[in-house]
């Protein structure tokens, strides 16, 4: 192999190492990627400059990242985060890549089971399910109808799944409130924004609130009277 062959060889190499990483989802620092390349940081800033101009990447803070609305898969990454937003991970010693590969780079049954009774009632694929997680993210404004009554409008903080009810809970008129999930109906996002406020989801997201949310509405009777 000529020596011209040898470094188009050292070339694609390392292109195909830099864009694999990219597509894993991985930030990608130049002091980190010379010393493993065995390249110089210039080199590097000329892959990215003319190499892989096509590529939508994302720079910030001395780190080069695939942006994420042109990302064809989920990464492990992704997993971890997405086990952190919905708390599983309280139920392992450690959820992280060495476990994920273990886990999954064979198909296999699942070595745990973690058991959880469904829902009372199942909810319904196109319902309010998706919308409030949606308005929550944004913190958008909702209204809907609950019991089939007067339409509340309400600022939503959490969907919080206890004792087989997944509840909402959020704010009307400055005050906390609880509402069962299946007795919402007619709902829609609003335009309206709102802000979170510290305090209330510090309450929201204390263990005995949670577990006093079946009798919230019946507390909250007896203080109003």
């Amino acid at each position: 192999m000529s020596i011209s062959e040898k470094r188009h060889d050292r070339l694609a190499s390392r292109l195909a190492f830099i864009i694999s990483q990219l597509f894993k989802g991985e930030s990608l620092s130049l002091s980190d990627l010379a010393q493993e390349c065995n390249v110089s940081i210039r080199t590097l800033q000329r892959d990215f400059k003319e190499r892989l101009i096509y590529l939508d990447i994302n720079y910030r803070n001395g780190y080069y990242r695939l942006a994420s609305s042109h990302r064809p898969f989920r990464t492990d990454r992704d997993i971890i985060n997405f086990a952190n937003l919905t708390h599983v991970t309280q139920f392992f010693p450690a959820l992280d890549r060495k476990l994920l590969s273990i886990l999954l780079d064979k198909p296999l049954d699942s070595p745990y089971i973690i058991y959880h009774a469904p829902p009372k009632n199942a909810l319904s694929l196109f319902g309010g399910f998706y919308v409030v997680t949606q308005a929550i993210i944004e913190r958008s404004i909702i209204k809907f109808l609950y019991n089939h009554e007067a339409h509340l409008t309400v600022a939503p903080y959490k969907l919080i799944f206890f004792d087989r009810i997944w509840y909402l809970c959020g704010v009307v008129e400055r005050k906390i409130h609880v509402f069962n999930l299946n007795n919402i109906t007619d709902l829609c996002i609003t335009i309206s924004k709102f802000q979170k406020h510290s305090d209330i989801e510090k309450i929201i997201s204390d263990k005995n609130f949670i577990t006093a949310l079946p009798h919230f509405q019946y507390i909250m009777n007896l203080l109003n009277q």
